[in-house]
């Protein structure tokens, strides 16, 4: 089970080590997607919402050396960021939630990587047309995690069970074209934008035992607030990992909607 994340944002910066050591990034073949549609330079503003630990945000730092604003309210998040990206003098971090940010720039584009979604339904929008200069693209792009091994999908699941955690009746992968849609429709239901591009770019990610333990760490229902025996679980889950081989293979599908004002 790879859900969606449903707890508040900011409980991301109590993991912003794990987050960080486990996170894959996004790929070059969504930047180089994106170009296709719009393209960027050196002389471009994008300002980027909810950078966390700065995966993303060097991703786009190097596939267009544009100038870079990056909002992030996480003490322990920006942080990482910080230490990161501090070679790199085309970005600015902003300890700052996007509801809050004031500037009177325009941007040529509008980033935001896994985190759009945490932002208020009645402000992200709007704000983000009132922030872009004319025919700028919003792109919001989220990374969909499953074990490739479906066998092993399921035995782990049945963990799950074991431990009272929600199982979906559906494939993961039904939930997640769920998800997508919903986030698609949100877009053309949002009064100030259109959707003008959807793409997925899948990609399958190495992970030990332990590491596969500290991603499963980064989602909110792998919690001991939702489930008080989850250190059990988790031992229960790396034995599996051990007994496979020491490794899993993790389908991540980058999720890319692309929207441009009304």
């Amino acid at each position: 089970m790879m859900s969606q994340f449903d707890f508040d944002g900011q409980s991301f910066d109590g993991i912003a080590g794990v987050y960080d050591d486990v996170r894959p990034g996004y790929g070059t073949d969504v930047y180089a997607y994106i170009h296709t549609l719009k393209p960027y330079g050196r002389d471009s503003d994008i300002l980027e919402i909810g950078s966390g630990t700065g995966i993303a945000t060097r991703e786009i730092a190097d596939f267009w050396k544009a100038r870079i604003t990056a909002l992030e309210p996480g003490d322990h998040l920006i942080a990482k960021a910080k230490e990161r990206l501090r070679t790199y003098r085309n970005v600015e971090l902003v300890k700052t939630r996007f509801e809050d940010f004031e500037t009177t720039e325009l941007f040529d584009s509008i980033f935001s990587a896994t985190a759009f979604h945490w932002i208020d339904p009645g402000v992200k929008y709007e704000k983000a047309a009132s922030l872009l200069k004319d025919n700028g693209l919003l792109a919001m792009y989220w990374n969909n995690f499953k074990l490739k091994d479906e066998n092993m999908q399921d035995v782990v699941e049945e963990v799950y069970v074991r431990h009272g955690m929600q199982v979906y009746d559906e494939p993961v992968e039904e939930i997640q074209k769920e998800n997508m849609q919903r986030r698609m429709d949100e877009i053309g239901c949002s009064g100030y934008f259109k959707l003008v591009a959807h793409q997925l770019f899948p990609h399958v990610f190495v992970y030990d035992a332990e590491a596969y333990i500290k991603l499963l760490r980064t989602f909110s229902d792998h919690s001991k607030g939702k489930v008080p025996q989850i250190e059990k679980l988790f031992q229960e889950i790396k034995e599996l990992v051990l007994e496979a081989g020491s490794k899993v293979d993790v389908s991540v599908a980058v999720d890319l909607d692309v929207a441009q004002e009304t």
